[in-house]
């Protein structure tokens, strides 16, 4: 079976390497978006930020000086959990998101997506965790996980 090759199309929001950034794979329904912490304020104008998605939280670890820090979470309004995580959580500076551009993720695809990158994430080791508890997996139809 051949593997044919894929187009990775990405966007520099602001016109820098380190500033806001949007990630598209050709043939997918998703949206990838990298925004350092200093930027998540003015991305009031990015519109698929409220909508629903997953999103990784990226810093500083105290606890190890071989990893670093990372809180995966997810939310039905992205923007509004993001401000809340600067006031309440201080380690991380980059966050990660993962939307739909056809806003074809509800809150139990979410719940799922969120409980998986929390086992791959603890399977790899490749980060310390912040997240307190194990999240809770939705049951989704098979087609879906897929």
């Amino acid at each position: 079976m051949k593997n044919f090759g894929k187009t990775i199309k990405i966007f520099l929001v602001d016109g820098e390497p380190n500033g806001r950034m949007t990630c598209e794979l050709s043939n997918w329904t998703g949206k990838a978006l990298k925004i350092p912490r200093k930027k998540i304020k003015e991305s009031s104008d990015r519109p698929e930020l409220e909508n629903t998605g997953i999103y990784i939280l990226f810093g500083k670890s105290d606890k190890s000086e071989n990893k670093e820090l990372a809180y995966i979470g997810e939310a039905e309004g992205i923007y509004k959990r993001l401000n809340q995580h600067l006031s309440a959580k201080d380690f991380w500076n980059e966050a990660l998101i993962f939307v739909s551009k056809d806003e074809n993720l509800n809150k139990a695809h979410i719940k799922y997506l969120e409980s998986r990158l929390h086992e791959i994430a603890i399977k790899v080791n490749r980060y310390d965790l912040e997240n307190g508890n194990n999240p809770t997996r939705s049951i989704i139809s098979e087609s879906d996980q897929a």
